[in-house]
């Protein structure tokens, strides 16, 4: 009596039960509504005659009395031991674990004078709230995901029967997500990251600093979602989608079920996979919106737009922002400006004034380099890196790559100068007055400048072009040197990386305007296709954005992501272990690589003196990583004069390549073959060096 419509369903012997527990034994705080049934419970339990007191009377009249109610005795009796057992069953049922002690039909017939006793002595109201109170206490704990309740039945049974009997009803079951979410979430698991993108390889480089089989805390596995119940896996059909204790156990706690990529997607049809990290001091939300499908990430900041997107503001609204902006304010993918739009207009009317010239002459020169393999090796150069040019060709022939080098490479030279050197060393050259007569001949004097950016527009173009007809393309940098011959590399049938389109070498920035391949354009190798043909012809019409980044690596960076997802570009970042650059010079954590690699352990394909502000510093290190083939004579510059004299003399090759590296040393806390204790620190480079060698 006196319960809600929570429990109103239950019998009259179930609440008396939970009277029995919440009150002492010696003061059990039930009221039956009526006295007089309540005589008839205690008689029917303590196996008593009933007596009822009637005012004198005859001995006959007592027992027809007596049988007259029989009928209503016997309809009692059976009325109350089924509700008795049956409010025992649902009790059980509610609380899952607290089961009556064996003891109790004999306490409950001692008891019963004390019953009596304990009806007079407490009031029937504070024994309704106590009871309400047990019973909400109760059905909140059955409710609840990996209540105690599941555990207290294990641990009072020592038997998982009846679990496992609870848990094969689904019905039964309380559900990881609710149904308002099921149509993207109606389960999930766990996949190692290692296993998932060795499986399902998008080509995002690993962190530049972890080793195979190192850890990365915090991102070492995948949460994976399942948006039906037919992409379930068939060995695990329920632990993805219903809470279950026996599963809890997992080596790191996790309860969700931990299972490997092939398993966990083994009837997936379709997979969305979404690269998310923490950037900074951003306390970064992730939310998963059930809509029309969208292959980007809307992206939004506290930071105020109208104030030109100062620093981040936790006080601040949140704000839809781009992909580039940084939480310092600087925005590195800002819409470019009206004069570079009119700069890479006059760049591209040249282009196209000349473009059936142009290609006229350079397809007989492409398709000789190209050959059986149809890849053409393109290098873009002007006199003021001349030497570096020379360099590769040195070392080559030095390490055993000349052959292969005069054979395969295609140099597009902005200036006069170059064209005579290269063409001076033995190789293919191209050069188009028109096309260059905007392109400087002096090298950059650092990163971003003007004659930098110039260049990088050049490097776009000559590409494009070769790729538009109808080649492979191993685009490379100057300023590299191979170790072995990374052509092979790229035309092994059995290598798993063949079906990729296009292959970077990893630059180690991880900023967020090179998100998310990293890619270094000083190094990549691009196969022939319709993808690859769209995705330069693309970036050609981008100039604007390379002008105004001062850098085709970010306008290519940017392509590479929405390519991947508009046409299915497959992209791949290189390992940088094998196609080591600056980053891995430069970064202390990089240290003990390229100690393996200056001391034999390990041969890398190339290395590129990338991540380096200016041409004195690359060659300096160049040198003291016995990787400068270069004489002195033909040193900033000085390679016109010897391809003025080669030309009636055919010496340049001897006059400008050593047959061994000219080493020298510079810094002591920059990566050397040789011990370079004594030479001074680049403090200008990196305040914080320590020395190479111990």
């Amino acid at each position: 009596a006196g319960t809600k419509n929570s429990i109103a369903q239950s019998s009259l012997p179930t609440l008396y039960l939970i009277s029995l527990e919440l009150c002492p034994s010696n003061s059990i705080n039930f009221q039956f509504k009526s006295i007089q049934f309540n005589s008839i419970m205690v008689s029917i339990r303590n196996g008593t005659p009933l007596t009822r007191k009637r005012p004198s009377p005859s001995s006959s009249s007592s027992s027809s009395s007596w049988m007259l109610h029989l009928p209503q005795i016997i309809g009692v009796f059976l009325i109350a031991t089924i509700s008795f057992y049956g409010g025992i069953w649902v009790g059980m049922r509610m609380t899952g674990s607290e089961a009556m002690p064996s003891s109790s039909s004999s306490s409950l017939r001692a008891d019963t004078h004390r019953e009596a006793a304990a009806t007079e002595e407490f009031g029937r109201e504070e024994f309704e709230k106590r009871v309400e109170a047990e019973v909400k206490k109760r059905l909140a704990a059955a409710a609840a995901a990996n209540s105690p309740v599941d555990g207290d039945i294990g641990q009072n049974n020592n038997d998982n029967n009846d679990i496992d009997k609870l848990y094969s009803d689904k019905s039964k079951q309380p559900r990881r997500f609710p149904s308002s979410i099921k149509s993207f979430a109606t389960g999930a698991a766990i996949v190692s990251k290692r296993d998932f993108l060795t499986r399902f390889d998008y080509g995002i480089p690993m962190p530049p600093s972890k080793r195979e089989g190192e850890s990365d805390p915090g991102k070492d596995d995948v949460l994976l979602l399942y948006g039906s119940d037919r992409a379930l896996p068939d060995d695990h059909p329920t632990s993805p989608v219903y809470h279950d204790h026996r599963h809890a156990a997992a080596a790191d706690g996790s309860p969700l079920p931990h299972l490997s990529a092939a398993a966990a997607t083994a009837n997936c049809s379709g997979l969305n996979v979404i690269f998310t990290d923490n950037h900074g001091d951003v306390h970064q939300c992730t939310a998963i919106v059930g809509n029309y499908e969208s292959y980007h990430i809307q992206r939004w900041l506290r930071m105020n737009p109208s104030k030109g997107y100062s620093k981040l503001d936790p006080h601040l609204p949140l704000h839809p922002v781009g992909r580039g902006l940084q939480t310092n304010g600087q925005d590195k993918f800002s819409a470019p400006e009206d004069k570079y739009a009119l700069q890479n207009q006059e760049l591209l009317i040249a282009y196209f004034e000349r473009l059936e010239g142009t290609l006229a002459e350079l397809r007989p020169l492409a398709r000789e380099c190209a050959g059986g393999d149809n890849t053409v090796v393109v290098m873009v150069c002007n006199t003021g890196q001349s030497d570096l040019l020379i360099n590769f060709i040195c070392s080559a022939e030095a390490r055993g790559f000349g052959d292969v080098v005069r054979e395969k490479v295609l140099v597009f030279a902005t200036d006069q100068g170059v064209y005579d050197i290269a063409t001076g060393l033995g190789l293919r050259a191209f050069y188009d007055e028109k096309i260059f007569e905007q392109m400087p001949e002096k090298e950059a004097g650092m990163y971003g400048d003007k004659s930098f950016t110039a260049m990088m527009w050049s490097k776009v173009v000559t590409v494009q072009l070769v790729n538009r007809l109808g080649h492979d393309v191993l685009f490379q940098d100057v300023d590299l040197v191979w170790y072995k011959n990374p052509l092979e590399f790229f035309h092994d049938k059995t290598n798993p990386l063949h079906d990729f389109d296009i292959l970077f070498q990893d630059d180690g920035a991880r900023s967020l305007r090179y998100a998310p391949y990293s890619a270094n354009t000083g190094f990549y190798y691009v196969r022939n296709n319709d993808k690859t043909k769209f995705l330069f012809r693309s970036l050609l019409y981008l100039g604007d954005m390379v002008l105004s980044m001062t850098s085709h690596q970010q306008a290519l960076g940017a392509l590479l992501d929405e390519h991947s997802s508009l046409t299915g570009l497959r992209v791949k970042t290189l390992s940088g272990l094998d196609f080591p650059g600056g980053y891995h010079y430069h970064r202390k954590k990089e240290i003990e690589p390229m100690r393996d690699i200056v001391e034999g352990r390990h041969v890398p394909y190339i290395f590129h003196m990338s991540w380096t502000t200016n041409k004195k510093n690359k060659l300096l290190f160049l040198k003291q990583m016995g990787l400068w083939y270069t004489n002195t004579l033909c040193e900033n510059g000085g390679g016109v004069g010897a391809a003025k004299i080669s030309k009636e003399e055919s010496t340049m090759e001897s006059s400008c390549c050593s047959a061994e590296p000219l080493v020298s040393c510079h810094y002591s806390d920059k990566p050397s073959v040789k011990e370079c204790k004594d030479s001074p620190k680049a403090r200008s480079i990196d305040a914080k060096g320590k020395p190479f060698w111990k």
